[in-house]
């Protein structure tokens, strides 16, 4: 036990150092990035916090050998509590990321061992505690539903705000920097239109080409970012229209920029009919993608839309 505690410290110190010399984290998988936008401590403090369980595995056996005190077993508490964490995120990346960390997954793998090597109890005990954890998250929902407040940290998460004078509508962007379809989204709405635009971006930009962009200081593309997640959504840009009761939520260049020339470059309020797939919930519809989008974890070629 002690040796696979002293192994796994080892690989969470590398990636810890690899962490401060490249500044990211070093993964097998897309997912990964996903999975640390979705957490409120960086990498490197939760990589800090896995060195110390893995150290702390590693002088409880060599010192306390599985001693108990008073009934009370230290080793094993620690290694359940690890195993909770872990369970915890994995659940959270099956559920609600619905992606996978490989560096997570490899993480994991080295606490479910060090239970399974800590005897029969602590083998049931874990079993327990994962089951627990998966089933809860389970029956629990991740998409936002029942107020239309859920959605307020898109104004608040979002890169700037672009508005002209007397807007009828709200509408919101999600996009990345190096998605050639999220670009030419953007520059039709470089024009003055009845819609006032926020451009809510899922990674960090330093400039946008588009004319009378008010900043918001609040920027997040980690909210943003998370609010596709939990949306389910996987591809880019996608565009969120707020009404006076409901959030219609169009995927797609094409659909976009058809639903803004219909909404936006008019004076009059439209309704847009072209809807491929729409959701029986009485306050999010959804305008599906046929073509012309990019995908959140893997650069995006070429558009299909060239001007």
């Amino acid at each position: 036990m002690y040796i696979i505690a002293f192994i796994a410290s080892l690989v969470v110190a590398a990636q810890i150092i690899a962490t401060i010399i490249v500044g990211s984290s070093i993964c097998p998988t897309k997912g990964c990035k996903i999975v640390e936008e979705l957490t409120i401590i960086s990498p490197l403090l939760l990589n800090s916090l896995g060195l110390l369980f893995f150290q702390a595995v590693f002088w409880a056996r060599r010192l306390l050998k599985g001693k108990e005190f008073w009934g009370f077993n230290p080793l094993g508490a620690i290694l359940l509590c690890g195993l909770a964490f872990d369970s915890t995120l994995i659940a959270y990346q099956i559920y609600v990321a619905q992606t996978f960390c490989g560096y997570c997954l490899f993480v994991f793998g080295f606490v479910l061992l060090l239970n399974l090597l800590n005897g029969l109890k602590q083998v049931i005990l874990g079993l327990c505690i994962i089951g627990v954890i998966l089933f809860s998250f389970s029956i629990l929902s991740f998409v936002p539903g029942g107020s239309v407040s859920k959605m307020f940290s898109l104004k608040q998460a979002a890169y700037g705000l672009k508005s002209c004078s007397a807007p009828t509508k709200e509408i919101y962007l999600l996009f990345s920097s190096n998605c050639p379809h999220c670009q030419s989204v953007i520059k039709s709405l470089n024009q003055c239109n009845s819609c006032d635009l926020y451009l809510n971006p899922i990674d960090d930009i330093k400039k946008l080409d588009i004319d009378g962009i008010k900043l918001n200081e609040g920027f997040s593309p980690r909210i943003n970012g998370h609010i596709l997640a939990v949306l389910g959504i996987d591809t880019i840009p996608v565009l969120v229209s707020k009404g006076p009761d409901t959030y219609s939520i169009i995927k797609g260049e094409k659909n976009i920029l058809n639903y803004i020339r219909h909404t936006c470059f008019t004076s009059d309020d439209v309704i847009f009919l072209d809807r491929s797939i729409s959701t029986d919930d009485e306050e999010i519809s959804v305008f599906s993608q046929e073509s012309g989008e990019c995908s959140v974890t893997v650069d995006c070629a070429e558009s299909e839309y060239p001007d």
